[in-house]
């Protein structure tokens, strides 16, 4: 296996840690607000579960526009 550039390597990292925040503070973020709605509205897990979806499809969905916009940068086209 070739070795990478201290670059390559550097952004590689970045990409991971950014990818497991993307996913993990959407989610709790999701989570918090469907916990506290639940709460306040006395409805157990519904608005919990509805939440933890929208967060997670959050950010997937942030992921693949961080996706495209890095693809876009390394093939040297220019943000719109």
């Amino acid at each position: 296996m070739p070795k990478l550039k201290h670059e390559e390597q550097h952004h590689g990292h970045q990409w991971g840690l950014r990818v497991g925040t993307e996913i993990v503070a959407s989610t709790m973020i999701g989570l918090g607000i469907g916990f506290f709605l639940d709460r306040w509205l006395d409805t157990r897990p519904i608005f919990l579960i509805v939440f933890a979806v929208f967060g997670l499809a959050a950010g997937f969905i942030n992921l693949y526009q961080l996706m495209v916009v890095d693809m876009q940068k390394n093939n040297g086209v220019d943000e719109p």
